[in-house]
């Protein structure tokens, strides 16, 4: 749950993750739904214990174990998939830099807070600004690159390092000239990657953890439906 919070509020998340945000948030949902699931599963498992039902125990086994099974499907899934998680953050950045920034506010307002807060500029750099929608309004097929070396184009404000009132004029640079001190030389896509990485290595592990707690509450409920069943049995 505390994951489906995360993803909601945090914007480059939806961004750095998938092209579709309908998709995304269809996925935030999904994993709320299984923090909801594993939440009633939790208090099924106390109640089955207080109880000592043997039917409440059997049900809450099938439940723990098809969540379990579940996780485990879905890091094996991601390890599997993961140069293609990498090829889709490229995709979308460059997407988002050649012709969604400036026309799609919700895309505008992420890409800004990236660069913001990533302290980047561009998929790969600021020259890509050159050849985007975002400079070129009209044209419909876009590359990262100008035709004229002299041809001056914009830079987003969110690429500039500290107040971006301070460096107006290092907003507009030259196709064959330096880019300016003032702004960001990274580019986002590299630093998202590595972000991503991180977040995933987080998922992981604490997908290992709870299994590991999931596993040792099968074990539990195993051992109390059998204590339970002989209880039963030595009264009769």
């Amino acid at each position: 749950m505390l994951l489906a919070i995360w993803m909601w509020v945090d914007p480059t998340f939806s961004l750095s993750m998938v092209q579709d945000e309908a998709s995304y948030y269809t996925g935030v949902y999904l994993i709320l739904f299984v923090g909801t699931l594993l939440l009633i599963v939790g208090f099924l498992g106390c109640a089955a214990a207080i109880s000592e039902s043997q039917c409440s125990l059997v049900l809450y086994f099938c439940l723990l174990l098809a969540v379990l099974v579940a996780q485990i499907s879905a890091a094996v899934w991601m390890y599997a998939n993961n140069d293609k998680l990498v090829e889709l953050v490229r995709y979308t950045v460059k997407t988002t830099v050649q012709s969604e920034y400036g026309s799609i506010e919700g895309r505008t307002e992420t890409f800004d807070a990236i660069q913001s807060g990533f302290e980047c500029c561009g998929a790969s750099g600021p020259s890509d600004w050159a050849g985007s929608k975002y400079n070129n309004p009209q044209t419909e097929s876009l590359g990262l690159a100008i035709s004229s070396p002299e041809q001056s184009y914009k830079i987003p404000a969110s690429c500039c390092k500290g107040d971006p009132k301070q460096c107006l004029d290092a907003q507009t640079a030259v196709a064959s000239g330096p880019i300016s001190e003032l702004i960001y030389s990274e580019g986002c896509t590299e630093k998202l990657l590595y972000t991503s990485r991180k977040s995933m290595i987080i998922f992981l592990v604490l997908l290992v953890a709870i299994g590991s707690v999931e596993f040792f509450g099968l074990v539990l409920a195993l051992i109390l439906c059998c204590a339970i069943r002989a209880v039963n049995t030595y009264k009769n």
